[in-house]
C-alpha cells in the first residue's frame, strides 16, 4: 500500500467505521444483557458474529481499495443493527414504559450510535475516492 493510498479520504473514513465498529461490538458485550431479567434480552451470535464480520470487513478495507469490500461491511453493520433491534425490542419497550426502573446505560447507547456510525461510514468510504 502506498503512502497516497493512506492519505485518501476513503481510507481515512474507513479506518473510523472500523474503529467505530470495534468500540460498538465491545459495547455490546457489556450492556446486551438485561440484568434484571424483566425481559427476554440477551447477548447473541445473531448480532455478533456479523458484527465481528463487518469490523473484519472493515479492517480488510483497509488494505485493498475495492469498494465492494466496504458495501459488505456496510450491509453486515445493517444486518447487526436490525438483529440488535429485534433482539433488544423488549428491553427498549421496557425502559419507554418506566416499570421497572431500567434505563439505557451509555454502552448500550454507544453501541446504537457506533454501530449507525460504522454503516454509513462504509458507505461513504467506499462512494469517495478523493485524495485528502
Amino acid at each position: 500500500m502506498s503512502n497516497t493510498d493512506r492519505k485518501s479520504v476513503s481510507y481515512i473514513v474507513n479506518a473510523v467505521a472500523a474503529l467505530l465498529g470495534i468500540i460498538g461490538v465491545i459495547c455490546y458485550f457489556l450492556s446486551g444483557d438485561d440484568k434484571s431479567e424483566m425481559t427476554d434480552t440477551f447477548v447473541t451470535a445473531l448480532v455478533y458474529v456479523p458484527y465481528i464480520v463487518a469490523v473484519l470487513c472493515s479492517l480488510v478495507g483497509l488494505f485493498y481499495a475495492n469498494g465492494l469490500v466496504k458495501i459488505a461491511a456496510f450491509a453486515l453493520y445493517f444486518f447487526s443493527l436490525a438483529a440488535w433491534g429485534m433482539t433488544q425490542a423488549g428491553y427498549i419497550v421496557n425502559v419507554f414504559m418506566g416499570l421497572d426502573g431500567n434505563t439505557f446505560s451509555f454502552a448500550y447507547i454507544l453501541t446504537f450510535l457506533c454501530t449507525i456510525a460504522a454503516a454509513v461510514l462504509s458507505v461513504v468510504a467506499a462512494a469517495v475516492k478523493k485524495k485528502a
